[in-house]
C-alpha cells in the first residue's frame, strides 16, 4: 500500500468516524419529529461514509469491487469486516428509502431500526477498521 493509499484511508475512515459521533449525539438525546428526523439524516450520512471507508480498505488491500454499496457490502463480509450482512443490507435499502421520500410511519420503523441495529453495526465496523490499521 502506497503512503497515498495509507493518507487516503486514514482520511475516509476519519470522516466515517465524525459522522458516527453525530449520529450517536442525535441518538442521545429524547426523540421528538425533530430528532428522528436528524437521526435519519445523520444516518444517512453515516452509512455513506461506511461504505466508502469500507471500500477504500477493501481496494487498497488488492480487493477488486465496484465503488457501489451494493457491490462492497458482501465483500466487506467475506472479509469479515461486517458481521450482519442482514443489517448491512437493510441499512442500505433504509438509506436508499428515506432520500428519497418522507412518511411519518417509515421514519419511526428506521429511528428504532438506527437505534437497536444499525449504530451497534456501524460501531462494529469503526472497531473492527481501528484494530486493522
Amino acid at each position: 500500500m502506497t503512503q497515498d493509499n495509507i493518507e487516503r484511508l486514514a482520511l475516509q475512515r476519519e470522516y466515517f468516524e465524525k459522522a458516527l459521533n453525530r449520529l450517536g449525539e442525535a441518538l442521545a438525546l429524547d426523540e421528538s419529529d425533530v430528532v428522528r428526523d436528524a437521526i435519519i439524516q445523520r444516518f444517512e450520512f453515516t452509512f455513506e461514509m461506511a461504505w466508502k471507508a469500507m471500500f477504500r480498505y477493501l481496494t487498497d488491500k488488492g480487493e477488486r469491487v465496484a465503488a457501489k454499496a451494493w457491490a462492497v457490502l458482501p465483500i466487506a463480509f467475506e472479509s469479515l469486516l461486517i458481521e450482519d450482512a442482514e443489517a448491512w443490507d437493510k441499512m442500505r435499502d433504509y438509506r436508499n428509502e428515506t432520500s428519497h421520500e418522507y412518511n411519518q410511519i417509515k421514519a419511526q420503523e428506521v429511528a428504532a431500526f438506527v437505534r437497536q441495529r444499525a449504530y451497534p453495526a456501524l460501531c462494529a465496523l469503526r472497531d473492527e477498521l481501528a484494530k486493522r490499521a
